[in-house]
């Protein structure tokens, strides 16, 4: 029987690298999707050298037809059950409104994962159930003045994608379900933190380690209860779950 199939979009490195390397001891087969070759392929050599079942397809996740290829390799590969929507990032460049690429930047953080996410869910139920997780941003959570607008409306937006679809559970079984992380401790934050003033880093909240990150994404992929959930992630603090509309004092969940 084959292995069930997990995606990692942006798994060649960073953060994704961390969710690989935690999804491999639940036995899945993961599929790194990355526009870095070099690093991916080498990335699912040493994962099969180790005994683990690794697939890389290079794609650019800002490309559509990219991110169908990608999702249809995985599927010939064995059952889809899980996709960690982890690509995104600023782009460089000048940020809205100076800039002319804040639509792509759209594109890459929200279409993106979104379309992703259309596409797994038939294939998910077909398969008799799975689960996918946004990878949001404290940059899409906050009301402080922001310096790539468009980086956080976009995850924003996915955190609110993310709560729309409580009913696919019932639906398709599949769960879907986001993260949202502060200030992530990888190599370029660390050089950044070092180099900040006591006061600077203070203000800055501090790095959140990437291994909790990933820890907590593979928890919410293998967890059939945990659907529609934002799980906020703090330097010093467990991972907990917030409702985005709480601050509505009239607000109430009809999901309790």
């Amino acid at each position: 029987m084959s292995r069930s199939v997990a995606i990692v979009s942006g798994g060649a490195g960073g953060l994704g690298g961390h969710i690989v390397s935690a999804l491999l001891p639940r036995g899945f087969h993961v599929v790194i999707g990355d526009v870095d070759t070099e690093a991916g392929e080498r990335q699912a050599r040493a994962i099969e050298d180790r005994g683990g079942a690794a697939t890389f397809v290079p794609a650019d996740l800002s490309n559509p037809g990219e991110i169908t290829r990608l999702i249809e390799s995985a599927d010939r590969l064995g059952p889809l059950r899980a996709l960690a929507n982890n690509a995104g990032g600023w782009l460089p460049g000048p940020q809205y409104p100076s800039g002319d690429s804040w639509r792509r930047s759209i594109d890459l953080n929200l279409v993106m994962p979104m379309l992703a996410t259309q596409l797994s869910l038939p294939l998910m139920a077909a398969a008799g159930g799975g689960s996918v997780v946004n990878v949001a941003s404290s940059g899409g959570w906050e009301s402080t003045p922001y310096g790539s607008p468009e980086y956080g409306a976009a995850k924003a937006g996915l955190i609110r994608f993310t709560t729309a679809l409580v009913g696919t559970a019932a639906e398709h079984s599949v769960t879907v379900n986001c993260v949202v992380p502060h200030w992530i401790g990888l190599p370029r934050a660390v050089e950044e933190f070092d180099r900040m003033t006591p006061e600077e880093r203070m203000r800055s909240g501090g790095l959140v380690a990437p291994e909790l990150v990933a820890s907590t994404i593979v928890e919410l992929l293998t967890d059939p209860e945990a659907t529609g959930r934002v799980m906020v992630l703090r330097a010093g603090h467990h991972p907990y779950q917030v409702d985005p509309a709480a601050a509505d004092p009239l607000w109430t969940s009809p999901y309790g």
